[in-house]
């Protein structure tokens, strides 16, 4: 069987790209994108369902502040390495949240692996956790009586 692989070039996001997003991010303000209509090279036009808006309206967002953005694939199960770059910390402090139970990974031979989709409702709810913990001490009385 042949398999064969559309490739895409890469795309740098130039000065010009970013003030075009930057455009974008000024018109819709606030407003999260809801709905995309792409329009294809000959004309053909679809509506992009609302799971792949969102993530346009990441990246739009995204290039506007600067930076380097980088859009690649996961596997599934990755490595407790891999799961350890994801989130920023040491494979062997990755390894005790799996131990204490407080991140799911499933077991390939004698290798721990850990889901995508494990590891990011992990970040999601640690991120959550963190931004509340922020809010309760800006909503703090820091000025005494």
């Amino acid at each position: 069987m042949t398999v064969a692989t559309l490739a895409r070039p890469s795309v740098t996001i130039t000065d010009e790209l970013r003030a075009e997003a930057a455009e974008v991010v000024e018109q819709i303000g606030d407003e999260r994108f809801s709905g995309v209509t792409i329009t294809t090279e000959t004309g053909k036009s679809i509506q992009v369902p609302a799971g792949l808006a969102e993530i346009l309206d990441s990246l739009v967002h995204r290039m506007e502040q600067g930076g380097r953005v980088v859009l690649e694939s996961m596997p599934e199960l990755l490595t407790t390495s891999n799961a350890a770059d994801v989130l920023g910390v040491s494979r062997p402090t990755l390894v005790k949240l799996i131990t204490d139970g407080k991140l799911p990974a499933v077991m390939r031979g004698t290798h721990r692996r850990v889901r995508w989709s494990d590891l990011s409702a992990f970040r999601q709810a640690r991120e959550a956790e963190r931004s509340d913990a922020i809010n309760e001490l800006f909503e703090a009385d820091f000025g005494g009586e």
